[in-house]
């Protein structure tokens, strides 16, 4: 494939871009793709665009979208339009758009995956949304379902005043809602898609409390979710709000993976509006941006790119990149020049996939590279000029942001100790009697339809410590509760109850499954390593499931009673 990407300033207008596309193109193609990336969003001049490529390039697919900016030959732009032509030897396009007023969502999503499931070696996609009256987190959720070796990128369709409409066009149609999707089917075609972020966070973790629909967080930890703009950076509510906020996003840690969300707008009532999904029990944190970080984590992107040895580059990037680096934003974008040709835009929202997932993106560069065949023999990456670094720079408030979150980690981590102190014994490592109980009462308060528990008590234990000594006898309560820990599953809770007493909290157990896990805990007891004169350690059990209407009291009594005849009745045996 070839890439040639123009931007049309002052000196350079559209149909010399055409003119000039004409006499550089290959004389045979299978499939050529036209996309325009307009300054402004005149609808008209949109049409006069498309109608002059599409006069002298009948065979061209034609798509674009209004934008928060332009890239292309390592610049940015908010002044001009760019257009970038790429030709393809061996690969097909299919266009698909839906118009978010006219079709419902799950609607859209299900046919879209049908139209791609009838394609013959689909190997990306490219995809332009206009989110307004059109659910793009739904949508994309769906699109998981494709195949994961397909590739999948793209961003919001926006403009720079995000007060006016944006659109998405084709030849034939403008749309003011809904998506644009390009497909590639190939044999040949590879697509990276790389992305990078560069923010990093900053102070303690905060939890999402309450949420107004998937892009609004109502409360975070429980009080108004501005109010951490306001009591950390006295950013306030207004007309400004979002324009205060581009260098402090939130970001968030999902499936490994850590996002960005920015706030767009704060209601009257304290609720952040994202531009992206967020979920409630998710914890964020404040970021900040650091100069030096945002460089050097794209440039080692664009290393890697340069090692596909591309032939042509697809760019969207989030604008909030621009308000932050500022006069140096033309950093990130230089290198690309050494790489391959490209052009993209800036958007308030950008898109890739990630082992599967389609992830909606804040404050992020992603770049989709692309290359008809394998790498020629012989050819070897592009070489990069050396990493810049600003590291003399550095304002004071990013050293004392450093030093912030050094400090807050360092607090985090001292907190989870002491969490850990008072929910842990310290002997056995495994939950103390005081949150062991608290643990039952709260899966008791939630009514499952099953709960179960198991009382442990080991047999003869004071016999141990008489006879060989309390470190001989502490050695055999820590093996006994790695039999338990390991014998159950991550979602059953594990305690010592006290001495050598130790219960289980099993949820979602019914009695007869409780009783055959005891019974195996119990033979797993067993098989400790004898004590020095040859005995084997040995644990008596009982068993209860709760009743319905049973309150903590009456249900201990009941796993009480049951230990107590498994005790009675010879020991070393389980009663339920």
């Amino acid at each position: 494939m070839e890439q040639f990407s123009y931007m049309l300033d002052e000196k350079t207008n559209l149909q010399s871009c055409v003119n000039d596309f004409r006499q550089k193109c290959p004389k045979s193609y299978a499939s050529l793709l036209v996309t325009i990336f307009p300054h402004g969003n005149d609808k008209e001049k949109i049409q006069d665009a498309v109608k002059t490529v599409a006069e002298a390039l009948p065979d061209a697919t034609i798509v674009g979208s209004t934008n928060s900016g332009g890239i292309a030959l390592g610049e940015l732009t908010v002044e001009y339009a760019v257009i970038t032509f790429m030709v393809f030897k061996d690969t097909n396009l299919k266009v698909i758009t839906y118009d978010g007023k006219k079709i419902a969502n799950e609607n859209a999503s299900q046919q879209f995956l049908d139209e791609c499931g009838q394609m013959e070696d689909l190997v990306g996609i490219e995809l332009i949304a206009v989110p307004r009256y059109f659910d793009a987190h739904s949508f994309f959720e769906d699109l998981n379902e494709l195949p994961e070796e397909i590739a999948f990128f793209g961003g919001n369709a926006d403009t720079f005043d995000m007060s006016v409409p944006s659109y998405l066009f084709t030849r034939d149609e403008i749309l003011g809602s809904g998506i644009l999707a390009i497909c590639f089917c190939s044999k040949t075609l590879r697509i990276h898609v790389d992305s990078v972020f560069g923010w990093k966070p900053l102070g303690t973790s905060m939890k999402i409390t309450s949420t107004d629909g998937k892009k609004v967080i109502r409360e975070l930890d429980g009080k108004p979710a501005f109010s951490v703009y306001e009591k950390y950076l006295q950013i306030v509510p207004g007309e400004h709000f979002h324009q205060d906020t581009l260098e402090f996003p939130l970001v968030l840690e999902r499936d490994g993976d850590t996002l960005a969300r920015l706030p767009d707008s704060c209601r009257d009532d304290g609720a952040l509006v994202l531009n992206a999904d967020c979920k409630q029990d998710e914890t964020v944190r404040l970021a900040y941006g650091d100069f030096n970080e945002i460089l050097h984590s794209t440039q080692v992107m664009q290393e890697a790119i340069a090692e596909h040895i591309p032939e042509g580059i697809l760019i969207f990037t989030c604008v909030s990149r621009i308000t932050f680096l500022q006069d140096n934003s033309w950093l990130e974008l230089a290198h690309y020049n050494h790489i391959a040709p490209h052009a993209g835009i800036y958007t308030h929202g950008e898109y890739d996939r990630v082992n599967g997932r389609i992830r909606m993106l804040n404050m992020t560069l992603v770049s989709a590279s692309f290359r008809e065949g394998e790498i020629p023999e012989g050819k070897k990456p592009a070489h990069l000029p050396e990493l810049i670094s600003m590291n003399e720079n550095l304002s004071l408030v990013q050293r004392l942001a450093r030093f912030i979150n050094i400090a807050s980690m360092e607090i985090e981590a001292a907190n989870k100790q002491l969490k850990s102190l008072a929910e842990q014994d310290r002997l056995t490592k495994v939950f103390n009697r005081g949150e062991i109980e608290n643990i039952f009462k709260y899966h008791l308060e939630e009514q499952p339809e099953h709960l179960s528990a198991i009382m442990i008590d080991l047999d003869n234990f004071k016999s141990v410590n008489d006879t060989f000594g309390h470190e001989t006898g502490d050695r055999v309560l820590i093996n006994t509760a790695k039999c338990l820990s390991t014998g159950v599953r991550a979602s059953d809770s594990v305690g010592r109850w006290g001495g050598e007493e130790f219960l289980v909290i099993l949820p979602d157990v019914p009695l007869e499954t409780a009783i055959s896990i005891a019974d195996r805990l119990r033979k797993r007891i067993e098989c400790q390593p004898p004590l020095d004169d040859g005995r084997r350690t040995t644990a008596s059990m009982g068993v209860a499931e709760v009743q319905s209407d049973e309150d903590y009291i009456n249900f201990y009594k009941r796993l009480d009673a049951n230990l107590y005849t498994a005790k009675k009745n010879g020991k070393n045996r389980v009663v339920g």
